[in-house]
């Protein structure tokens, strides 16, 4: 019962929506009513039966509603007054319709019943059902004719009472349907609001309690809505309307300038969706942070409405980074200190000339080939912080024709003094200063201390470098690099002949000599498969000579590789406008800056600068280059280096040695 009771008594609560409905609704019951007086006196003429009286009973009907109407302030009270007057009606309308049709008259209470149910209120219903009952039960047992034109059995006026009682049930239904799903509409959207509003509060309080930025964005780049807590933390604010690039970039005009123009070449849709996010910032430095940025389409419209963009602070996991990279760097110095200490030192020592010639003021030619060389050694050495740096500042002389910023000029000398300072108790605070002698060596220098000039000349030796251990670091970093990309294996021949080199007159062009190694590799060797389809042996062949002739010492780098492509260096150096004519003129092109048989540019070569650092050094010494390459069986570079007098040389080396057992 009391389920029954809670369907049919709606709740107390009116809602906005609800009052407006039933006032309308109320007011055209009342006009719908008032519309009888003159339908019910004209029935009445129909049907033979007193105008007048017609007349009088619908006027007396019709003071409930009109009163109702214009005293009552509750909307349902008044549906329930108009359920009544309306079944009221219908017996007016039995009553003077008499005559044939008058029992087609009882139609009137079905449909009025039936509509009912628009005032989404099922005790309307009920309440119209009683009031017909009543008055079919008052009237049958008072004048049978005023309700049926003819002598009625109670079992006709049950069947009729049937009939109400199941229109009644289906009105019931609809009127409570039509309350609960549209007159209360409103309350079902409140309700479905504040559900949202409750999940978009526990969303927002997520958010705000991660450790990233959320900012919603439209396509005209600005705020929509309130980003995520943290965002004024990091940004001192960022209100709903507000540019993203004023918000990002607030510290940094040109840098907000740039993004302004990345977000309406978004806009504009010109470009496919994924290119114009990549014009977009990835990162930014702010304050003491480093924040890495993502940007994500919001739907799958495209372009699409709206953007989430999503700030990361990434400096614990940059320092991280950094603390990786210089743990690497220094693993990889201890290795090559603790194998090569004295090749280790002239790497440290050369590196400290090389930096310093970065200048602005040099030709760009020569910068360019510097900075090549630096990234070369130090790629070697594993300084991966410096030789990165050095790729991306060749990369802007290529790509922009311009020499390095006193800003990429800083920051490179920062990267290599902090590399360093790491390595300094590696090789000391006297580098180039402290020459190695071994113990047997200086026993069998003082054995001769009596004979002056064997002892000068055997001083002199203390001071030079074999050849062999700089030939053999050389084979280490190609068999390192064949490696690396994936070429054959490679077999390493060195003949040194005990040749001895001046390290300081030398220490360029070695420098410059890694250069030829890479290219032996990354442009001649082949993979295993390669070679083999070829016909050649799996494993690759490289050979590294050094050898006294006359007066002159011969360095010999050669591989049995593909060779030189000399039909792909002639195109090249036509597209260069250089000469291609003869042998010459090709033998220049190879060691001409910007020359290079690779099409695309790596960490390792394609820039077309490393051969001409290389044969800049090599005369720089006074010396030649000679090329003997051909196709398939591979190439041979031979450097002829002078040597200088024992007298000239010992002048122009003034400074004094130190001995260490």
């Amino acid at each position: 019962m009391k389920n029954l009771l809670r369907y049919l008594i709606l709740p107390p609560e009116i809602s906005t929506f609800e009052r407006a409905y039933l006032a309308r609704l109320n007011r055209i019951a009342l006009i719908f009513f008032w519309l009888h007086l003159p339908a019910f006196v004209g029935v009445a003429a129909l049907a033979g039966t007193s105008m007048a009286l017609a007349g009088v009973l619908t006027a007396f009907v019709l003071i409930g509603p009109t009163v109702a109407y214009l005293t009552l302030r509750d909307p349902r009270a008044m549906a329930l007054v108009s359920a009544v007057a309306a079944m009221m009606m219908g017996g007016v309308l039995v009553y003077v319709g008499q005559g044939p049709m008058q029992i087609e008259m009882h139609f009137y209470f079905f449909v009025l019943l039936a509509l009912l149910a628009v005032f989404g209120n099922p005790l309307s219903v009920v309440v119209a059902a009683v009031t017909v009952a009543v008055h079919h039960a008052v009237m049958w047992a008072v004048f049978v004719r005023g309700v049926f034109n003819y002598d009625a059995s109670i079992w006709t006026v049950a069947v009729h009472a049937a009939f109400v009682v199941l229109e009644s049930v289906a009105a019931v239904f609809v009127a409570r349907s039509f309350f609960d799903n549209v007159i209360g509409l409103e309350k079902i959207v409140a309700a479905r609001t504040a559900e949202l509003d409750a999940r978009n509060a526990d969303l927002r309080l997520v958010l705000d309690s991660v450790g990233q930025g959320f900012i919603t964005v439209g396509l005209d780049g600005r705020v929509v809505g309130a980003p995520s807590r943290i965002v004024g933390e990091w940004f001192g604010g960022a209100a709903a309307g507000a540019a993203i690039w004023e918000i990002v970039c607030r510290d940094d005009a040109t840098a907000a300038g740039w993004m302004q123009l990345g977000w309406e070449a978004l806009g504009d849709g010109v470009l496919p969706l994924p290119l114009a996010l990549d014009q977009l910032p990835r990162a930014r430095t702010y304050g003491d942070r480093t924040l890495r940025i993502e940007y994500r389409p919001v739907g799958a419209d495209d372009p699409p409405a709206k953007l989430v963009v999503i700030i990361t602070d990434a400096t614990a996991e940059v320092a991280r980074e950094a603390a990786e990279q210089s743990q690497r760097e220094l693993s990889a110095a201890l290795e090559r200190s603790a194998r090569d200490r004295r090749g280790f030192v002239e790497f440290i020592a050369e590196a400290d000339r090389l930096i310093a010639e970065v200048d602005e003021d040099r030709p760009l030619p020569d910068v360019r080939r510097t900075i090549h060389t630096i990234k070369g050694n130090t790629s070697l050495f594993g300084v991966s912080s410096v030789s990165t740096k050095c790729h991306a500042i060749e990369a802007g002389i290529i790509d922009e024709a311009r020499p390095p910023s006193s800003a990429d000029r800083s920051e490179l000398d920062a990267l290599w003094r902090r590399y360093r300072q790491r390595v300094s108790p590696l090789v000391g605070e006297r580098v180039g200063k402290v020459i190695e002698v071994d113990r047997d060596e200086f026993d069998a220098a003082l054995a001769q201390a009596n004979d002056n000039a064997a002892l000068s000349a055997r001083l002199r030796s203390w001071r030079d470098e074999p050849a062999r251990p700089r030939l053999a670091r050389f084979g280490e970093a190609a068999q390192a690099l064949a490696t690396r990309l994936g070429k054959a294996e490679l077999a390493i021949e060195i003949d040194a002949q005990e040749v001895m080199f001046d390290p300081d007159r030398w220490a360029p062009f070695w420098g410059a000599m890694i250069h030829a190694i890479r290219n032996a590799v990354d442009h001649g060797l082949e993979t295993t498969a390669e070679r083999i389809a070829a016909g050649k042996p799996a494993v690759g062949r490289l050979d590294l000579r050094c050898a006294r002739r006359g007066d002159r010492i011969v360095i010999e780098v050669a591989d049995d590789g593909r060779g030189v492509d000399w039909g792909v260096i002639a195109a090249r150096a036509q597209a260069a406008g250089l000469p291609a004519d003869d042998r010459r003129a090709l033998f220049a092109a190879l060691f001409a800056d910007g020359v290079s048989t690779r099409d695309e540019v790596s960490e390792v070569s394609g820039r077309g600068v490393g051969m001409g650092a290389l044969r800049a050094a090599t005369e720089a010494l006074g010396g030649t280059i000679d090329v003997a390459s051909a196709p398939g069986q591979g190439t041979r570079l031979t450097f002829a280096i002078p040597e200088p007098q024992p007298i000239a040389a010992a002048a122009s080396r003034p400074r004094r040695a130190s001995l260490r057992a």
